[in-house]
């Protein structure tokens, strides 16, 4: 697993740029998903991280009751 360098800032903290690989390792580490679910979910729902926020949390497994 690769790790994030220190002090660095994604360009807009509003929008996932899956384009720069270190932001895709920063968006992934902050929403707690992989880089290919954060892929799926910008094809799903475009690259806000709000929307993107909310898609991943309807798209993990309920937990059995």
């Amino acid at each position: 697993m690769r790790t994030l360098p220190p002090h660095r800032a994604p360009a807009d903290r509003l929008r996932v740029n899956v384009l720069d690989p270190w932001e895709e390792l920063y968006w992934g580490e902050k929403l707690g998903c992989t880089t290919e679910q954060l892929r799926a979910a910008v094809d799903a729902v475009g690259v806000q991280v709000s929307d993107i926020r909310a898609w991943l949390a309807r798209s993990k497994p309920s937990p059995l009751r």
